[in-house]
C-alpha cells in the first residue's frame, strides 16, 4: 500500500514538474517571439511615460535625451532579454597621446564603476550598461539606476582624464 501511495505521489510530482517546465519553455518562447517593433514600442512607451521624448533611429534603436546628453537603448530582436543603454560620443579623441590617456581613464572607470563600461569607437569614447534580464519588461525596474551607473562611469572617466591632464602640465 505504501509503495502504491509513493508511486502515485511520484507520478503527480513528475507531472507537476513537466507542467512547470513546459510553462517556463512557453514563456521563453513567448519572449523570443517579440518583434523588433514590439521591443521598440515597449522602450518608447516607457520612456514617454517617464517624460522623455524618444524616437527610433535608422538603426532601429530608441534614442532619447537625458540631462542634455543623447542616449540610446539598443534593440536586439534576436535577444530581447539583453538590455543595453548607450551614451555615445561623450569624449572626442583628438590625437594619439589623448587616445592613450583615454585608454588609461577608461580602464580606471571600468574598474571603479558597477555594471557600466567605457570604451573607444574610432575617435570617440562611449559609455554603456549591459544586462541580461529574466524578461524584457524587467528593464523598467533598473532603468533609472542604469542611467546613474553610466553617469558614474563617465564621472570616474572624466576625473581620471583631468588627473592625467594635470600630470602632463607639471
Amino acid at each position: 500500500m505504501q509503495y502504491k501511495r509513493n508511486a502515485k505521489l511520484g507520478s503527480i510530482a513528475l507531472a507537476l514538474s513537466l507542467m512547470l517546465a513546459s510553462s517556463a519553455w512557453a514563456q521563453e518562447e513567448a519572449t523570443e517571439d517579440l518583434t523588433k517593433a514590439e521591443v521598440q514600442e515597449m522602450y518608447s512607451s516607457y520612456l514617454a511615460d517617464e517624460g522623455y521624448r524618444p524616437h527610433v533611429d535608422s538603426d532601429g534603436d530608441v534614442v532619447f535625451k537625458h540631462e542634455s546628453k543623447t542616449y540610446f537603448v539598443a534593440v536586439r530582436e534576436d535577444d530581447p532579454d539583453y538590455f543595453t543603454v548607450v551614451l555615445p560620443n561623450f569624449w572626442e579623441i583628438e590625437n594619439e597621446r589623448e587616445r592613450l590617456q583615454v585608454l588609461i581613464a577608461a580602464d580606471e572607470a571600468n574598474a571603479k564603476s558597477k555594471v557600466a563600461k567605457v570604451f573607444i569607437i574610432k575617435d570617440n569614447t562611449w559609455a554603456a550598461i549591459e544586462l541580461f534580464l529574466s524578461k524584457p519588461e524587467g528593464f523598467k525596474g533598473v532603468f533609472p539606476r542604469s542611467l546613474r551607473a553610466i553617469d558614474n562611469a563617465v564621472g570616474n572617466f572624466t576625473k581620471k582624464m583631468q588627473e592625467l591632464s594635470d600630470e602632463s602640465i607639471d
